[in-house]
């Protein structure tokens, strides 16, 4: 049978470096739990008022910010440096479109073009890469200077439950899907966002659909963030990989990303036990991660005709069409601070071939924890959002 406990065998308390975190105060909503809380931990349906009293135990979860130059930023007050903090913000969340869009208009008007673009798309699909476990990544990428200016419209902040060991590859559940998973797509784009502090010595990869790995563009920029496919290969090539090579998988998917609204806080998750298996097969531990603030970055439109077509579309091409809106009723992005939440790793016993009661322990485990981090910090970051629902 797997073993899950929640805390590695360790002798002494992991460091971290002083100037790359500060302590998240011991007290109010932000307080570990106590031995009180700790049993409401397997309940996630507990009493709010019962955990509220569990507030004796001190807390040691740590934040990381962006950079300096970036929280400086965040605070200019010129219209105009907004506003072109905006138009970047809005360009960012757009890309899917605005890339295969223009590679489609120089094959329509670029006559010279269009034998290059065809064998382009062809390479699309059989590009090793997808698959190959860590993308195809290019760290100019990552230090380019417009990822400090999204980085100032976003402003992400990460809190870290527990100093992860980079001597163990992780397998990272994150909640919630969103649009297109922009807080993900911007702690793993920029080296202003903190995440390098926060996983010191850990490689992170978040899986994609499959499917979204071909869309011609979109895809180059993709890989060269690290990004790999969501599938079973590729995630097993990068567990395998040792060196603190890990993966995030946003487990809701497609179908997560049409609950997306401001307020909602729907997870698919209740029958999602695939990145189980995989952390089982792969003896890596499962780390529960919660974005407070991702679904409030679009709106959603809602209709039940429509409705209907995204679910169709869902079920017979294995991907979801949201259609949303933001500010000013355009794809302009809301100015939000999404706040990513680490909660403590599950460690469990590795197995080749994982039994069904293996995997759902280690499911049951998992809810168990994502439920507590979002009680645990929704006072704080999200006092207004619903309770969480898993479906």
């Amino acid at each position: 049978m797997t073993a899950i406990t929640q805390e590695p065998p360790q002798s002494e308390e992991p460091q971290t470096p002083a100037d790359a975190r500060e302590e998240v105060p011991a007290t109010g909503d932000a307080a570990l739990m106590s031995k009180t809380e700790k049993t409401l931990h397997q309940q996630p349906t507990a009493d709010k008022t019962a955990a509220s009293k569990a507030n004796e135990d001190e807390d040691d979860a740590l934040t990381f910010d962006a950079d300096k130059q970036v929280l400086r930023l965040s605070q200019h007050t010129s219209r105009t440096y907004r506003a072109f903090q905006t138009l970047l913000a809005t360009v960012f969340a757009t890309l899917i479109i605005i890339l295969p869009l223009a590679l489609l208009l120089g094959f329509v008007y670029i006559w010279w073009l269009r034998i290059p673009i065809c064998a382009y798309m062809a390479f699309c699909f059989v590009d090793p890469a997808i698959d190959n476990g860590i993308g195809r990544q290019v760290e100019r990428v990552r230090r380019l200077w417009v990822w400090k200016h999204i980085n100032a419209y976003f402003r992400v902040r990460m809190v870290v439950e527990q100093k992860l060991d980079p001597a163990h590859n992780y397998v990272f559940g994150v909640s919630p899907h969103g649009i297109l998973c922009f807080t993900g797509q911007i702690l793993m784009a920029s080296q202003h966002s903190g995440i390098d502090d926060a996983l010191e010595g850990i490689t992170f990869h978040t899986a994609a659909l499959h499917h979204v790995m071909k869309v011609p563009l979109f895809r180059e920029y993709l890989l060269a963030i690290g990004v790999i496919s969501s599938s079973r290969n590729s995630i097993r090539r990068c567990l395998a990989r040792g060196n603190g090579h890990s993966v995030g998988i946003i487990i809701g998917g497609a179908k997560e990303s049409l609950y997306t609204n401001r307020g909602s806080r729907k997870l698919i998750l209740k029958n999602r036990k695939g990145f189980v298996r995989e952390a089982i097969m792969a003896g890596a531990p499962l780390v529960p991660v919660f974005v407070f603030g991702e679904n409030d970055i679009f709106q959603q439109l809602d209709h039940p005709l429509l409705r209907r077509v995204q679910r169709w579309l869902q079920h017979r091409m294995k991907f979801a069409i949201p259609v949303f809106y933001g500010r000013f009723g355009f794809f302009v992005p809301r100015r939000t601070s999404p706040t990513v939440i680490f909660g403590r790793p599950i460690f469990v016993q590795k197995s080749e071939s994982p039994s069904f009661d293996e995997i759902n322990k280690a499911h049951a485990a998992y809810l168990a924890e994502l439920h507590r981090i979002y009680n645990k910090y929704r006072p704080v970051y999200d006092p207004e959002g619903d309770d969480l629902t898993i479906i």
